[in-house]
C-alpha cells in the first residue's frame, strides 16, 4: 500500500452489522406481510441508493412514505444494535496503519451525528483524522459527501485507498479517483465484489497490502 490516506466505510466494514441490518429489514417486511430475506439473498442484491432495493423486496411507495420507512428502519436497527460489534481485527489494523503514518478517514452513508456517536461508543473516534457522514437518514449514496471530504482535508486522491464492503464503495472510489480494497464480510457477496478488484476476507489481510 503506497497510499498515504485510507478512507473507511462504516457499516459492514469497520462495523460488523450485516446480520443486524437484515434483522431490522425482516421486521419491516413481516409487518407488511412480505417474504423475509436470508442473509445470502440480501448480500446478493443490496445496493445504494437503498430505495430501489426496498422496491424490489415489495415495498409500495404509493402507500408507504419513504421518510417514514427510513425512520422505521432506524428504529428497528437501533432496537437490535446492542448486538453489533466492530469487525474482527479492526482495532489492530487501525493502530498499525496509524503507526505507519497513514491518515485515516471515515466516509459513510450513515447520518453524521449517528456515525460520530457510534465511533465514540466503540472508542475509535480518535483514530481518524476526519469523519464524514450523510446529512440525512436516507442512505442515497456518498459520492457528493466524499468530494466535500476531499476538498475539506486537501486530500490527494491519487494517494488515497478506499476500504469498503459494497459495490457502491467501489463506485465511490472510482468517482473520487481513489484506489479500492473491498471486504467480503459485509453487505455484498464476495462474488459481486470480485468484479471490482482486490477483495479481502479478513480485515487483517489489509496489512499485507501495507
Amino acid at each position: 500500500m503506497t497510499q498515504d490516506n485510507v478512507v473507511w466505510d462504516w457499516n459492514g466494514t469497520l462495523l460488523d452489522d450485516v446480520r443486524v441490518s437484515v434483522g431490522a429489514l425482516n421486521r419491516m417486511l413481516a409487518r407488511r406481510g412480505l417474504p423475509e430475506v436470508t442473509l445470502e439473498e440480501y448480500r446478493a442484491r443490496f445496493g445504494f441508493p437503498v430505495r430501489p432495493y426496498y422496491e424490489y423486496l415489495g415495498f409500495d411507495f404509493s402507500r408507504d412514505d419513504w421518510d417514514g420507512v427510513s425512520r422505521e428502519y432506524v428504529e428497528d436497527y437501533d432496537a437490535l444494535a446492542g448486538e453489533v460489534r466492530l469487525t474482527e481485527g479492526v482495532v489492530e489494523v487501525l493502530e498499525t496503519l496509524r503507526k505507519k503514518g497513514k491518515r485515516l478517514y471515515v466516509l459513510s452513508a450513515l447520518q453524521e451525528d449517528l456515525l460520530l456517536g457510534m465511533l465514540e461508543r466503540f472508542g475509535i473516534r480518535e483514530c481518524f483524522d476526519g469523519v464524514c457522514g450523510a446529512l440525512d437518514i436516507y442512505a442515497d449514496g456518498k459520492v457528493g459527501r466524499g468530494r466535500e471530504m476531499v476538498e475539506r482535508h486537501a486530500m490527494d486522491a491519487g494517494k488515497t485507498l478506499m476500504v469498503g464492503d459494497t459495490l457502491h464503495d467501489a463506485e465511490v472510489a472510482e468517482a473520487l479517483g481513489f484506489g479500492v480494497c473491498l471486504y467480503s464480510g459485509g453487505h455484498n457477496s464476495r462474488e459481486r465484489l470480485r468484479t471490482k478488484g482486490i477483495v479481502i476476507d479478513r480485515m487483517t489481510d489489509l496489512l499485507s497490502l501495507a
